[in-house]
């Protein structure tokens, strides 16, 4: 029984190894039979089932009563359809990394470009793991560059920013 654990083992580890590149697979919402056709199934099933039993028959003092298959088993389809599942809910999601005028406010940002009295400078933000370089004004006169500031509106093409106090 070894031999089959380590066969299941082997063939779950180079499916799952080879699916790590597949990008869309065969799984549809076609149902409940669509499991038993979905490659995650069958490669996190056999896996768990062949790693289960090697190390039940590894672990497990001779004489258990109880046979290392029928844990395996039941592992190897609960590994299988876990997996498929946390599979199928991930690739629904959706990556948002586009930043909007609205994600913008309230973000603080640093001057690059001097912001003269009733000019225009500029301000880079990080927002969303991207660094943003931005046209901005500010009301409040000039903003000398690497000045800490902080967005209080934000339009489709300027900022307006506020300095931040320094809090020595």
């Amino acid at each position: 029984m070894l031999i089959a654990y380590l066969v299941c083992l082997l063939a779950g580890a180079v499916l799952i190894s080879l699916s790590l590149d597949n990008e869309g697979g065969l799984d549809g919402e076609a149902g409940n039979l669509s499991l038993l056709f979905s490659t995650p199934f069958w490669s996190f099933g056999l896996t768990g089932f062949g790693l289960c039993g090697v190390l039940m028959l590894l672990l497990s003092p001779p004489g258990a009563w109880i046979p290392p298959s029928a844990v395996a088993l039941p592992m190897g389809l609960l590994m299988g359809w876990g997996a498929n599942r946390v599979l199928k809910t991930l690739g629904r999601r959706e990556a948002d990394s586009l930043v909007r005028s609205d994600d913008l406010i309230g973000q603080q940002g640093r001057v690059s470009l001097t912001i003269e009295a009733g000019e225009r400078g500029f301000v880079e933000l990080s927002v969303r793991g991207s660094l943003i370089r931005r046209p901005a004004r500010c009301r409040q006169g000039r903003l000398p560059r690497d000045t800490n500031v902080v967005v209080i509106r934000a339009d489709a093409n300027t900022l307006e920013v506020e300095a931040l106090e320094n809090a020595n």
